[in-house]
């Protein structure tokens, strides 16, 4: 049984050998790499870092996903080294603060970051080699590693060794080092079975230093000898989805959403194409189940996407379990829930947060004790969101227990229930909810589509009469009190994520 990334590497390599694992763009060409050349890549760059270091060591990555990227990444970790994915988005201090704080000391990166090496040398002094990622780059490069090193077997790292240190982009506070084993990882991979065959494609387009993309993208991919299609921006997904036209696809809500408005403008546009066939022509053609994950999904879209004739599974979970806790079960409707508790995990409820207790559960926190002992207690993780689990295992979110609003009344109100609902009605583009002198205060930046062709009054009346309609849904508690309207977006983490410690802007209506 494979019990680390080094055996899902193997493995996928012997068993899936000639079979295509990345495709990926090179200028106006499509390149293409198999298992077996994944694995003997990721082998010599095992070598290559046990050769320089003689020791196991913490290998910073930075870049958007590639193939040289994966070799890098997955062939550290084979090795029994520590990989640290970083934010591509990040400025250059912030980058160096992570790479210090996780202790690297060497920097695989992406030739974008070439520029920024000389503020990486003076601020991470403990970083002792650098490697482009880009086979021609003029400095040294995974191009020099896969010509010069052997595909020697490693050591084989064991299930409780360290993996990877991936730093949370969390809404609030200080960013924290989750620590995830071998085993972690490979409980995750394993805890689901038919999730896609050898005759699948699979665009990846999230980012790749987050574990959601890393684990259910590529990882699975491994396991079930998946074709992977590297999307090489977010302003070319809709190019990229009639170039590599993928069965599978991970999203996250807000792309889900805003693919459903460019299907529902080209219905309009061409109203004598049925709906479903233009869905199926933006997807590529072949597309079979989107996987969506990383923030809430109104269960409205769900409904409008069984309409083009596609299906929605919806996942939840979070970097401290490798990610999933739950997934999403195609055999059934969804009915708000997100997902099904996967084999393996146990959920309990306590105080109204749901706690995990999991083998895909984190080491903890790198250096911040405080923090592990916070969050990891009796063996169970403590995640700080709020919901409860049903009859069938299905799990419901009601919100984040650190953003509950408690008003002096006594009552408790969680802004993620009544922003769903905000955004389900329609009234803005992005909100956020919160109290402001004892009311329940609903601040909203409308964006350029909802209202457009009115003018700021009739805009604002609509807005107002919506609320109203709201709150006759909603017991008196958690009634909207308060109305205001925001001339630009919320400030938002890379992750797209709003953050809530901004200060409160726009006219009260």
């Amino acid at each position: 049984m494979m019990k680390t990334l080094f055996d899902l590497v193997k493995t996928a390599g012997e068993k899936y050998g000639d079979l295509v694992f990345i495709k990926e763009k090179n200028g106006e060409e499509i390149s293409a790499k198999t298992f077996g050349e994944f694995y003997s890549d990721a082998l010599k760059t095992a070598a290559f870092i046990k050769g320089k270091f003689g020791r196991k060591i913490h290998a910073g990555i930075i870049g958007p996903t590639s193939y040289n990227y994966l070799v890098s990444y997955l062939g550290a970790v084979s090795g029994g080294n520590a990989a640290v994915p970083i934010d591509a988005l990040l400025a250059p201090p912030d980058i160096c603060e992570l790479l210090v704080r996780a202790d690297v000391e060497v920097l695989f990166y992406d030739e974008r970051f070439a520029a920024a090496l000389p503020v990486f040398k003076s601020a991470c002094p403990n970083i002792k080699e650098y490697i482009s990622l880009s086979d021609s780059s003029e400095s040294f490069s995974m191009g020099n590693i896969k010509a010069d090193y052997s595909a020697d077997a490693p050591a084989a790292p064991a299930a409780d060794d360290l993996a990877a240190i991936l730093f949370t982009s969390g809404t609030t506070g200080k960013a924290k080092g989750v620590m995830l084993s071998h085993g972690n990882f490979m409980d995750n991979v394993l805890c689901c079975d038919n999730e896609s065959t050898t005759e699948d494609a699979l665009l990846t387009v999230l980012p790749i230093h987050h574990v959601y993309c890393f684990t259910c993208d590529i990882l699975l991919s491994l396991r079930y000898g998946t074709t992977v299609c590297v999307n090489d921006s977010l302003m070319k997904v809709a190019q990229n989805l009639k170039l590599f036209s993928p069965t599978i696809i991970l999203l996250v809500p807000m792309i889900v959403a805003t693919i459903y408005k460019q299907i529902s403008s080209a219905a309009k546009a061409n109203p004598n194409i049925p709906i479903q066939a233009l869905a199926q022509s933006v997807f590529g053609g072949r597309l079979k189940t989107i996987y969506s994950g990383g923030a809430y999904l109104n269960p409205e879209l769900i409904k409008a996407y069984e309409e083009l004739g596609l299906q929605i599974a919806q996942g939840y979970g979070m970097t401290e379990c490798s990610p999933r806790i739950t997934t999403g079960d195609l055999s059934r409707k969804s009915i708000g829930d997100v997902g099904t508790v996967v084999k393996g995990c146990e959920v309990k409820i306590v105080d109204g947060e749901i706690t995990v207790k999991s083998p895909s559960v984190m080491q903890g926190y790198y250096k911040d004790e405080a923090s592990t002992a916070e969050t990891l207690r009796d063996g169970w993780l403590y995640t700080g969101d709020l919901g409860y689990v049903d009859d069938e295992n299905r799990l419901f979110i009601t919100g984040r227990k650190k953003n509950l609003i408690i008003l002096s009344n006594g009552e408790n109100v969680s802004p993620e229930e009544l922003e769903n609902k905000v955004e389900a009605a329609q009234i803005a583009q992005e909100q956020m909810v919160y109290s402001e002198d004892e009311a329940l205060t609903l601040e909203l930046f409308l964006g350029t589509e909802l209202y457009k062709g009115k003018t700021k009054e009739e805009a604002y009346e609509e807005i107002r009469e919506k609320v109203k309609q709201l709150n006759k849904t909603l017991p008196s508690s958690k009634a909207i009190r308060r109305i205001r309207v925001r001339e630009t977006e919320f400030e938002k983490t890379t992750s797209r994520k709003i953050k809530r410690s901004q200060t409160v802007q726009g006219d009260i209506i």
